[in-house]
């Protein structure tokens, strides 16, 4: 109970902390992360060396969650590990600004490798991150503060890729992606400082040490909706991102787009998600996550479809903006179910552990397999069986939100927890 007062108590400054701290996320994170395929790109990487840039982060956090976790329920003060850690994640933008001053053959390698490691005290971070979330927030709250947080983040992460587009186009390469990458740098340190203001009600050492990952992992398998949760987000993951680096090479190879239409793509994408947020906030509502995930992920399964028969940037523009109010909707749901189905115990960061081990090892072998794929089967067949792929999956999604749903039926039949 006096865990429970300290949140309330705290509860509105947090709000205000993970809002600025999340606008400077969106700066730094948008003056980066659109522009990295076609960065590498410029500096010699092959269509290999593309896929690795989406499969070799999810390799870091496959390999590294585990001893990560182990290493977060050790600690007393979580708090203080993460925002250090952030700010060692966050240097990785300026190293990437780097690339330039290495070997010609060694550049898009140092890209690949920096991409790669960097998301390994990312992912710690955003552990955290999602442990506070489910602390610091209370339930009733969530969808508001997440649809809030989202909509003026995406709003100041269009704002930011229209301007980072202008400015590459405008500047001579590499100068130009040094200068935004060492700017993005700066905001990422103003990030990892909010980042360190929350206020987090200190957990006892005792509680610490009692999350062990296997004893969590043992006991998800007495809840299946947590199970077929993951399963279906495991399947679902590798059909939505075998198709991730065949964007950026279609668009880049085959449409011509330079940085300025790759910001547009992403700015497009984002004002979809703008619009929608509070759309898919209120659903979640209505009719519960589960549901609206699955919704969301069906309507993510069209996106490839209409993209196999794009001929030029415009359409693709418009591909991209429906893609923007599924994918808006789908990573802020999807974060929200999650948190619903975490246990209220010291596990919880175990729990989060799980999900992410088991989606990266998915984000890890699709890319590959997904150019792999490309390459067998041409373009128009891999989008088609892609998109056919995804909205297969989504109806898993339904099929979990029903079960779920049956759950509290009879919890509420039987008045309690089954």
């Amino acid at each position: 109970m006096k865990k429970k007062l300290e949140v309330y108590k705290h509860l509105r400054y947090n709000i205000k902390m993970n809002m600025i701290n999340g606008l400077a996320w969106a700066i730094g994170f948008n003056m980066v992360n659109p522009f990295i395929g076609i960065y590498a790109i410029k500096l010699g990487a092959d269509d290999f060396q593309v896929s690795l840039l989406n499969s070799l982060p999810a390799l870091m956090v496959v390999i590294g969650v585990i001893p990560v976790t182990y290493l977060i329920n050790s600690l007393k003060d979580v708090h203080k590990f993460a925002y250090t850690v952030l700010y060692i994640a966050r240097t990785f933008y300026f190293l990437l600004a780097l690339a330039p001053f290495f070997n010609k053959e060694l550049q898009p390698w140092v890209v690949v490798v920096l991409v790669g490691v960097m998301n390994l005290p990312s992912m710690a971070v955003g552990m955290c991150w999602q442990s506070f979330m489910s602390e610091l927030i209370p339930p009733e709250y969530r969808s508001k503060v997440f649809a809030d947080r989202n909509f003026w983040t995406t709003i100041v992460a269009t704002i930011t890729v229209l301007v980072t587009g202008w400015l590459l186009d405008k500047i001579v390469f590499p100068i130009n992606y040094q200068v935004v990458f060492t700017v993005a740098f700066i905001f990422g340190l103003i990030e990892s400082y909010y980042f360190s203001r929350f206020h987090v009600v200190e957990r006892d050492l005792d509680e610490a040490k009692s999350g062990s990952f296997y004893e969590a992992f043992r006991n998800m398998f007495e809840s299946k909706k947590f199970i077929y949760f993951n399963v279906t987000s495991f399947i679902y993951y590798f059909a939505w991102m075998m198709a991730w680096p065949i964007f950026t090479i279609y668009k880049v190879n085959f449409l011509h787009a330079n940085n300025a239409w790759m910001s547009i793509f992403t700015i497009v994408s984002s004002i979809g998600s703008i619009l929608a947020f509070y759309k898919w906030a209120d659903l979640s509502n209505k009719r519960g996550n589960g549901f609206a995930v699955a919704l969301s992920a069906l309507l993510l399964g069209f996106i490839p479809l209409m993209w196999a028969t794009a001929k030029n940037l415009y359409v693709g523009a418009i591909f991209d903006f429906l893609g923007g109010i599924a994918v808006g909707g789908y990573n802020m749901l999807l974060l929200n179910w999650l948190l619903e189905l975490l246990p209220p115990t010291s596990e919880k960061m175990s729990y989060i552990a799980v999900f992410t081990l088991i989606t990266q090892i998915s984000a890890f072998i699709a890319p590959m397999f997904g150019m792999w794929l490309y390459t067998q089967m041409g373009y128009v067949a891999f989008m088609i069986l892609t998109g056919i792929a995804r909205i297969v999956v989504s109806i898993l999604y339904f099929l979990v939100a029903n079960y779920e749903d049956e759950i509290k039926e009879i919890e509420a039949k039987q008045g309690g927890k089954v």
